[in-house]
């Protein structure tokens, strides 16, 4: 239900504003215009929410959605059975109508003019599809209040600018929540900007637009001279915004103040303004909110591109040329979010590096009033739909990404200083190059842009420059500014006789500076000071409408009504003092009547004033103006002059009036004779009084250079503030982040030191002293050299820190072998870089990193891998030898059994089954040696101490059978023990006595000897030995036929291809050298072919 006293306040139709398109009149659409945007994802919640809106709701719809150009969309076709009004596929030059859908076709772009919508095609081309942006941009350009903009999901950032747009024309936003899209990048995106009002699901939207178009509709051809029964109410609003801010809102423009409100209204849900202001006045929290609404924080990088293109191209080549201290000074008025400063900061900086002019300093002081904004300003961090506008060069060159959002570089961020600043009532920055103030003067009445641009005009220096939005305009001031060429809202300070502020200029106070109580705010509401109204309170209800308002210098400011027949302008240069442009008898009465109130003060009425030339008589009012301290206001009327005569007097009275008449004339005639001869005195006076008034002169001029020097240094100790308060901002950033690197030192692991030039210790983490022991006192203020007992006196490091500190070169992954306390050796890795813009300068940090146990973890890794190699190439050696060792007797049991299957004789049979024995016997030996080898080379075990006689003294045992059938003697002589691996040394053991016996001479029986000793390093007879242990040399001597010089060759390939009767012998040997390798032995054969052969076998004596 809509309230009609808020209707009141907020919705003023004019009736009269039309449209003139093509020889007709149309009135341009005040009704809702609901712009919805969506992309992928977005047909389900386009269904619910058309679903839900209801037929007469008053409002036109027109839904953009990304489509795909060559394909031929059916979206009207699939929304139109969920709809209760009419949908339609948008052609060109439709008209809006209300209770209507409009749907925008495939490859097309749409917007919006004179009420109409316009479809352009969209090109291949474009590198990002912008369809959502430009309509709502047109939207609320023509439409602004009543544009309501709905984003819905989407995968880009489309829509995010475009409703930014709608707000700061005073529309309405809306986002589908993110929990209910599809595709969240596009609502998700324009909430981050914030650029939304409302955050809803599909179906609730509707009843929200409703709710809108009752109690949100604002006409932005609202008539300011037109009263309403709410206005003290919306002056009380912006009173307590006063008390709660101290910035004063009466001189902005009251349509935009009211949208303000009446969007607060709809968030809270109150019904009338009388409520909300009972419910703002005690509620602080909305207080602040209405106060961020009414600063209207939206912009934008590059904003309009044109005036940076000309300010590159036109204004700074003059700037650099005129600079001061080779200095430019710049000041961004109103910078809300430092999008604005920092576009200004990339132009400049570009321009001067192009143009050489690198070494020229440059000062952008960025104001505005809003705390929040300018912390945001201060970060310079800003979202990737922020920076949609910024080209991809500039994003390279002023930008780094991180964590998916961008940070203005430091180069640009030094160039800028951001403070809180009221420009209207602070004092402003003086000796300024520049001045930029866009897209905010529209929301002030023309009061206060005089005085704003007042402000500008004693901030610039001579020649100086001013940048303002392509809606505003300078042309209010002719006598401060100049357009600039055929530029764009540039304009030129103009020369001014004096430089000070005017009085209008200077900063005045809503209330005093003792705060009212809020019950006594409440009883009074200051009216706002505006010479017409005040003017027309008291005109219209005592006299007609002619008359002027004066300055306590006499000069007019405001005419009214038809002012010709008592004033004309004065001759010579224009002058709008009144008692110049005063017509012949009506100056002096004039001057004696500002004369009396001057000194009284109140009101004076003067009549019967004969004007020279006039067939009537003049009278007139000089009264003061309420709420308007020095100035005046002077009311004119008439009468004939037959009216004085009357009617029904005798000729007697008549003579009698027509001698006063002529006595009046004479005295007229005399006094304005002595006014004249006074006049003259005076000026002989001043004449004889040169000296004097010359001396009152320099004494006046140089309080005026006083004054200039008071105000510059107001002006200095204000930017001072300024920059005071960012180096604080700055200082505690810092501290921020130092607290934050030094907590990351402290709790890394690894070891940490700093240096200087020096090479001196300047401090460590604690991972360095859990790691290397020493304390503060023993490691800080020494030389990295001395530290620990010399630990780090290694050739390597010296030579690389002092090629660091020579040639700038990072030391990186610089291994270093170092004993550490308790003789530890570690391996770590050094890295050395230099701590840049350090203070003091030099600073070095050296980090390290233990790699000890990778490159363990290497070594054994590379040892598996050559094992696994050599079991690989074991591997296929033992296939082929295998077949081919294992081939022949294999043969030979197929031809014996095929020969037993014959019809023989006993005694052949038997020969064969001997036979088929000895090769079955040769077999298994083969088997039982490749059981072994193979154990030896894969099983895993550790060495322990071992008694080696024991051992033997079971070998023989084991093996007595073999021994005795062999009539072999096997001695020992006593072994000492040794630190072995007991399953290996015992096939070693083994394999040996048996090759012994099997290779022994015929008809000679096999004689071994077995025997032992420790030997030192240095009187072995072998190369290779580790000096710092002892070995047991093991020795193996035989009688036999000495090993065949073929085996020999083949020791280290087990599984060789040779004549079979070899092949077990091979077999063993090669399992005795596999085993001496495993103990990190050494093996010497001495072959003595037919006398036998010695085997030396050298094992370390401990593990």
């Amino acid at each position: 239900m809509q309230n009609i006293i808020y209707k009141k306040l907020s919705l003023r139709i004019n009736t009269q504003h039309m449209l003139t398109q093509q020889n007709s009149v149309r009135q341009l659409s005040h009704f809702p215009i609901v712009g919805i945007g969506a992309s992928a994802g977005g047909l389900k919640p386009l269904k619910e929410i058309i679903a839900e809106i209801p037929a007469g709701s008053g409002l036109a719809y027109v839904i953009v959605q990304h489509l795909a150009a060559d394909h031929q969309s059916k979206l009207p076709e699939l929304l139109a059975p969920h709809s209760k009004i009419p949908v339609h596929e948008i052609v060109n030059k439709i008209h809006l109508e209300p209770d209507n859908i409009y749907i925008i076709p495939e490859n097309n772009n749409v917007i919006v003019v004179d009420g109409i919508l316009k479809l352009e095609q969209r090109h291949r081309g474009t590198t990002a599809n912008r369809t959502i942006d430009l309509f709502f941009e047109s939207l609320a350009e023509v439409h602004q209040s009543h544009a309501i903009g709905v984003l819905l999901s989407g995968a880009s950032f489309d829509g995010t600018m475009g409703l930014k747009k709608i707000r700061e024309y005073g529309g309405a936003t809306i986002a589908q929540d993110p929990a209910s899209a599809e595709f969240t990048a596009m609502p998700q995106s324009a909430i981050e900007a914030d650029a939304i009002d409302y955050i809803l699901y599909p179906r609730a939207i509707p009843d929200k637009l409703i709710e809108i178009h009752g109690k949100y509709e604002i006409n932005y051809a609202y008539s300011e001279e037109e009263q309403i029964p709410e206005e003290d109410l919306v002056n009380k609003i912006t009173n307590l915004i006063f008390l709660k801010t101290e910035n004063d809102f009466r001189h902005y423009k009251q349509p935009t103040i009211r949208r303000r409100i009446a969007r607060r209204m709809v968030v809270t849900k109150m019904g009338n303004l009388a409520g909300y202001y009972n419910f703002m006045r005690t509620n602080a929290a909305e207080q602040q909110a209405l106060f961020n609404d009414f600063l209207i924080p939206v912009t934008y990088f590059f904003r309009d591109e044109k005036p940076f293109q000309q300010l590159a191209e036109e204004v700074l080549p003059k700037m650099v040329r005129n600079a001061s201290g080779n200095t430019l000074r710049i000041w961004v008025a109103g910078c809300s979010t430092g999008e604005e400063a920092y576009s200004v900061a990339m132009v400049v900086h570009e321009y001067l590096i192009a143009n050489n002019h690198s070494d020229m300093r440059i000062q952008i002081f960025a104001s505005d009033v809003s705390e929040k904004s300018i912390a945001k300003a201060r970060n310079g961090i800003y979202n990737p739909q922020d920076v949609q506008q910024v080209s991809e060069a500039r994003l390279g060159a002023y930008f780094s990404k991180r964590d998916g959002r961008f940070h203005v570089n430091k180069i640009i961020r030094d160039m800028c200083v951001f403070a809180v600043h009221n420009f209207i009532k602070d004092p402003p920055f003086a000796r300024i190059d520049l001045v930029t103030c866009r897209n905010v003067m529209i929301y002030l009445d023309s009061y206060l842009q005089g005085k704003v641009l007042g402000a500008f005009h004693y901030s610039l220096k001579e020649n100086a420059y001013l940048l303002l939005g392509k809606s505003e305009s300078a042309s209010a001031v002719p006598h401060l500014f100049e357009a600039f060429g055929k530029a764009e809202k540039i304009y030129v300070r103009k020369f001014a006789a004096n430089r000070y502020i005017p009085e209008s200029f200077k900063p005045q106070h809503i209330l005093p500076k003792d705060k009212p109580e809020l019950k006594d705010l409440e009883k009074e509401v200051l009216p706002v000071v505006d010479f017409a109204k005040s003017f027309a309170e008291v005109l219209y209800n005592k006299y007609t409408p002619a008359g002027v308002v004066i300055n306590r210098h006499y000069d007019i400011v405001h005419f009214h009504g038809a002012t010709s027949i008592y004033l004309e302008p004065s001759p010579g240069k224009p002058n709008f003092n009144v008692l110049k442009m005063a017509r012949e008898g009506l100056s002096f009465e004039l001057r004696n009547a500002l004369s009396i109130i001057g000194k009284s003060g109140e009101s004076i009425v003067k009549q019967n004033i004969r004007i020279h030339g006039q067939p009537y008589l003049a009278s007139f009012e000089i009264a003061p103006l309420k709420h308007a301290e020095g100035y005046f206001m002077i009311v004119f009327n008439q009468m004939p002059i037959a009216v004085v005569a009357g009617n029904g007097l005798n000729d007697d009275q008549g003579r009698r009036i027509s001698e006063l008449e002529n006595m009046l004339e004479q005295m007229s005639g005399d006094i304005k004779r002595v006014t004249e001869e006074q006049q003259t005195a005076y000026e002989e006076l001043q004449t004889t009084n040169e000296e004097l008034l010359s001396s009152t002169e320099e004494l006046q001029a140089l309080n005026e250079e006083l004054e200039t020097s008071t105000e510059e240094l107001q002006s200095n100790n204000e930017e001072l503030l300024c920059v005071n308060d960012e180096l604080q901002d700055r200082q505690v950033q810092l501290l921020a982040m130092r607290n934050y690197a030094e907590s990351i030192i402290r709790t890394l692991r690894e070891p940490i030191l700093i240096l200087n030039k020096d090479f001196m210790v300047q401090g460590c983490n604690p991972a360095y002293y859990k790691y290397f022991s020493g304390n503060e006192q023993e490691t800080e203020n020494r030389s990295i050299f001395e530290i620990g007992n010399h630990l780090w006196d290694i050739p390597v490091l010296k030579e690389n820190l002092k090629k660091l500190t020579r040639e700038n070169i990072d030391i990186e992954n610089l291994k270093l072998e170092l004993v550490i306390p308790f003789g530890n050796k570690k391996t770590v890795m050094a890295n050395v870089t230099r701590i840049q813009d350090a203070k003091p300068e030099g600073l070095m940090l050296l980090a390290l990193e233990d790699v000890t146990n990778e490159i363990e973890s290497t070594r054994q890794i590379e040892s598996k891998n050559a094992q696994l190699e050599q079991y690989n190439k074991h591997l296929q050696l033992f296939t082929v030898s295998t077949k081919q060792n294992f081939e022949d007797p294999l043969n030979k049991l197929k031809m014996i059994i095929s020969r037993l299957s014959e019809d023989k004789d006993e005694d052949e049979k038997n020969r064969y089954l001997a036979r088929m024995y000895s090769t079955v016997d040769d077999m298994q030996k083969m088997l039982v040696s490749i059981a072994n080898y193979s154990e030896a080379t894969l099983r895993e075990e550790h060495s322990k101490k071992t008694n080696l006689n024991a051992m033997l003294k079971k070998i023989l045992g084991e093996l007595k059978d073999k021994v005795i059938q062999n009539n072999a003697v096997v001695s020992v002589v006593a072994i000492p023990e040794a630190y072995v691996i007991p399953n290996q040394i015992k096939q070693l053991f083994q394999n040996l006595i048996l090759n012994a016996i099997e290779n022994s001479r015929d008809g000679i029986a096999p004689e071994i000897e077995i025997s032992g000793k420790i030997e030192e390093p240095e009187d072995m007879e072998i190369d290779g030995a580790d000096r710092s242990t002892k070995y047991l040399m093991i020795k193996v001597e035989d009688n036999g036929n000495g090993i065949q010089e073929s085996v020999l060759d083949k020791i280290s390939e087990p599984f060789y291809s040779g004549p079979q009767r070899y092949f077990a012998m091979g077999l063993r040997l090669a399992l005795v050298k596999k085993v001496v390798d495993n103990h990190n032995g050494f093996l010497s054969i001495e072959n003595k072919p037919d006398h036998g052969s010695a085997l030396r076998m050298w094992i370390p004596v401990a593990p």
